[in-house]
């Protein structure tokens, strides 16, 4: 009796055993979610390139992105999850450049300001080691599209700006990123690490001149 007792513990240890790593790669409690997502972020505009030969024409800069997120399950672990979200970013800029203004480099300050729609589609697989622990990795590319974009310049009491869209600008609107990072969800709560790199070349008319846009992220969510 005592045998068959001590065979069931631990046939039942087994079973509880491999149930919970099967949970780990695919759980069969996963379902659909929308979720909202909030980052800081460094925006890490690259340099001016011609040939293979660059140029440092910004610095890094600051911003923010606010959206929403579907995650959705396709098989055991592994996810899509589209996105939408707002963005608005800043950068500083070398003072050889001048910008499009008539100053040379006899000004106090030259900055990029811009806000814009980013439409993400991840791709990407959650490990759940416990009921309420998930870490997640992914990648996928994200399509941007820029609504606003001007060069800010202050000289002493005076400030102007200027949009680098449209015909007098030098930039592209539109601009496709691949994404990739990291994210730990605590019950309803998503903490992710995150970068792009932009694979567009940003300036118009370049004549062989390159230019493009990256940038690092910390996002806060919170799934519904």
């Amino acid at each position: 009796m005592k045998r068959i007792l001590l065979s069931s513990l631990v046939l039942g240890a087994v079973a509880v055993s491999a149930s919970a790593q099967d949970r780990i790669f695919n759980n069969p409690d996963n379902k659909a979610y929308f979720g909202l997502r909030v980052a800081g972020e460094i925006t890490c505009p690259g340099d001016f390139t011609y040939e293979g030969i660059g140029v440092d024409a910004y610095k890094n800069g600051g911003g923010i992105e606010f959206g929403g997120i579907y995650n959705l399950p396709v098989v055991a672990n592994f996810y899509i999850e589209p996105g939408l979200k707002l963005y608005y970013n800043t950068y500083s800029a070398n003072k050889s450049l001048g910008g499009g203004f008539d100053f040379g480099d006899s000004f106090d300050s030259l900055s990029m300001r811009k806000f814009g729609l980013r439409i993400p589609v991840m791709a990407g697989y959650h490990f759940d080691f416990t009921d309420n622990v998930k870490v997640s990795v992914f990648t996928g590319p994200e399509l941007e599209f820029g609504l606003s974009a001007k060069e800010h310049l202050k000289k002493g009491s005076y400030s102007v700006s200027e949009s680098v869209y449209g015909e007098p600008g030098g930039m592209n609107r539109v601009d496709l990123s691949w994404g990739f990072g990291a994210g730990v969800t605590y019950r309803k709560i998503y903490i992710g690490v995150s970068g792009t790199v932009g694979m567009l070349n940003m300036l118009k008319d370049g004549e062989g001149l390159k230019f493009h846009e990256n940038r690092a992220s910390i996002t806060l969510g919170y799934n519904f």
